[in-house]
């Protein structure tokens, strides 16, 4: 990894906050949030159950049955129906009220015309409280800022004397959520699929006043556990403050029901006469009631499109609820914060995995943050929680993509950088390495001068100077020569000045380098033979000046060997009709062998004054590491040339 800690620590936090700032895209896209839902109801219809609790009835009202009922008959025959209900043996009853039955906070209480109307529906009230509960229609409490409580103060008995009502209003009021977006839902937090237990409200009347109130469903189950004198569940719901997930138990008309007609009987005073009371206490005995609307395109009906695709009255709504609360079975939803940070976890996951990827080891990274995913929705789902699957998937797909882009742009410019480094660190050796071996070869040109020439002129010197009976001509030739050869030295450093540079050739690799050259040997027929080669790549030291300079050395014993092949061996000079090229390295150990098969003497390369090419070879292997070559002929009649030396050090690269 070429990243340092802190580039580690960046890319992890650009992880982590394109993680929470695609959270907050996707979440006001409808097209994911209407994904979501759509697979959140395959799961409750997956796991729905089919027998709801048989402690729940509903009472079903049609505008047909209430045909030519003045509004306040309307309410005596609500107060009516109710008092048989209860007579009857029915534990609690839910009484979802007409819309235009709530009076305008703005009036002044008590107002007379209004109080005649309200006192049957009052009086139920004053009698019933313990076991009525008035449902409060308001809007979706998750999408209010201020949501707001309208307290039916013309149905409440007050005391005139304390300037109070006589019984709480959230004893006997429970709110249900309920907006029209809810007959088309787009996301899961529509009240067509999830409900707050219990929730503050900022009171109608004195709009700073703050008080909390109950649910109808939790509200209504409070009163029927201590009716039934059942174990307080009540209690422990009440202290969940995070919405539920609306757990339905099937489709419209799933629990069992009672027509308004099927029990009163039309009447001329339009009152509830009860047609058959023993029936009606067998069928609502010791149950929770549930009335209200039931008909289509009514307002009254706060009707909500369920997750089976079938059109759902509120007062089945609230059935449905009210059963999940019985049975402790209804599935809670975490808080936004919760969400929040698994989204940001998961997002560090990837940005971790991304940023130490190996190949195909990244998906499969990707692959188990899903799955595990996936498993942690279906293990929390039987600990009775939900949490959001499409969201965060394409959240975490995009982030990882977004990274991963980020990763690679910026793994290239490390890469860019660090090649500029390795180019610039290249160059700086192979210059140093050009100066060593200028500084050798000056040495070996000023060793052959001062051993040769100017040795011979000495003698010529000290001749002159000893000799009385000299051949000045001879002297003048012997003098003549010695400037000559003096000058061809000089001559060769000049040019030497003009040529000398790393071999091109040999910039790939010594391996790369033998290579071409067999090639263009062969291309240009000046090598005839059969090429037999067995040539592997070193793991050559790159930025070591020292190599640089030693892989020089090496490519030119092998020119120097080769064309001893060409010269001496090939035909016509020789009967070779192969030569055989092999490098090798084990461990830092390397080894260049030179071969044919035919019939070269060893006193081709060593006569006894010593020939100019085996002191090149001689001079090479010296100034190798631990360099020794020799030439051995075998039986068969093939001559080997072996050079073998050992690889400096590598030189670790640092970019600070």
């Amino acid at each position: 990894m070429l990243w340092r800690k802190g580039s580690q620590i960046k890319f992890l936090s650009l992880g982590i906050s394109c993680s929470v700032f695609y959270n907050f895209i996707f979440s006001q896209i409808p097209v994911v949030q209407k994904l979501e839902l759509q697979l959140q109801d395959t799961f409750l219809r997956l796991n729905q159950l089919k027998t709801p609790p048989p402690e729940i009835i509903l009472v079903k009202i049609q505008p047909k049955d209430l045909a030519n009922q003045k509004l306040s008959l309307g309410r005596l025959f609500y107060a009516d129906l109710v008092e048989h209900l209860l007579e009857a043996g029915a534990s609690v009853v839910v009484l979802n009220l007409h819309n235009d039955w709530e009076e305008s906070p703005e009036l002044e209480y008590p107002i007379k015309i209004n109080e005649i109307i309200n006192k049957p529906l009052k009086n139920l009230v004053k009698n019933h409280h313990k076991q009525i509960v008035l449902v409060t229609r308001t809007n979706s409490i998750t999408n209010s800022k201020k949501p707001k409580f309208f307290i039916y103060n013309h149905l409440i008995p007050f005391d005139s004397e304390r300037l109070q009502p006589l019984i709480l209003p959230e004893t006997i009021q429970g709110f249900f959520e309920y907006e029209p977006e809810a007959e088309a839902p787009t996301h899961l937090s529509s009240t067509a699929r999830s409900s707050h237990l219990v929730s503050q409200f900022f009171l109608s009347e004195k709009i700073d006043q703050i008080q909390t109130f109950k649910s109808v469903t939790l509200l209504a189950l409070e009163k029927w556990e201590k009716q039934q004198q059942k174990v307080n569940h009540s209690s422990r719901f009440a202290k969940i403050t995070t919405p539920i997930k609306i757990k339905f138990w099937g489709k419209s008309g799933t629990f069992p029901f009672l027509e308004l007609t099927s029990i009163c009987q039309p009447n001329k005073d339009k009152k509830c006469l009860v047609a058959s009371p023993h029936k009606l206490s067998q069928q609502v005995r010791k149950k929770v009631v549930f009335i209200g609307f039931v008909e289509a395109n009514n307002i009254q009906t706060m009707s909500m499109l369920s997750p089976n695709g079938d059109s759902m009255a509120g007062v089945e709504i609230q059935a449905n609820i009210m059963a999940s609360l019985m049975t402790d079975s209804f599935l809670q939803i975490p808080s936004h914060w919760v969400e929040l940070i698994i989204v940001i976890l998961g997002g560090f996951l990837i940005s971790t995995g991304i940023y130490n990827y190996q190949n195909w080891h990244l998906l499969f990274m990707v692959f188990a943050i899903f799955s595990g995913y996936l498993g942690l929705c279906l293990v929390i789902w039987k600990y009775k929680w939900i949490l959001l699957i499409i969201q965060p998937l394409f959240v975490w797909t995009i982030t990882g993509i977004s990274i991963f882009i980020y990763f690679i742009f910026g793994q290239q410019k490390e890469v860019i950088t660090l090649q500029n480094y390795q180019i610039t660190q290249l160059k700086a050796a192979e210059q140093e390495a050009i100066l060593s071996r200028t500084r050798k070869i000056l040495n070996r040109i000023a060793a052959d001068i001062h051993d040769g020439a100017l040795q011979e002129l000495k003698l010529v010197m000290d001749k002159i100077e000893l000799e009385s009976d000299l051949d000045i001509d001879l002297i003048l030739d012997k003098l003549t020569a010695l400037g000559q050869e003096i000058r061809d030295k000089l001559s060769s450093i000049r040019d030497l000045s003009e040529k000398i540079a790393v071999n091109p050739i040999l910039q790939k690799g010594l391996d790369i380098g033998i290579k071409t050259t067999l090639e263009e040997l062969v291309i240009s027929e000046k090598l005839t033979l059969k090429v037999i080669t067995e040539i592997q790549p070193l793991q050559e030291p790159e930025l070591n000046s020292i190599w640089i300079e030693h892989r020089e050395e090496v490519y030119r014993f092998f020119r120097e060997a080769l064309n001893n092949v060409i010269q001496h061996a090939q035909p016509p000079h020789g009967t070779a009709t192969q030569v055989f090229v092999s490098l090798e390295q084990k461990g830092d150990k390397c080894t260049l062998v030179i071969a044919n098969d035919g019939a070269i003497l060893a006193s081709t390369y060593r006569s006894k004054k010593g020939g100019y090419g085996t002191k090149i070879m001689d001079t090479i292997a010296d100034e190798l590491l631990n360099g020794k070559w020799e030439i051995s002929t075998l039986p068969n009649g093939e001559v080997r040339v072996t050079l073998n030396w050992r690889l400096p050090p590598k030189i670790t690269l640092t970019n600070s």
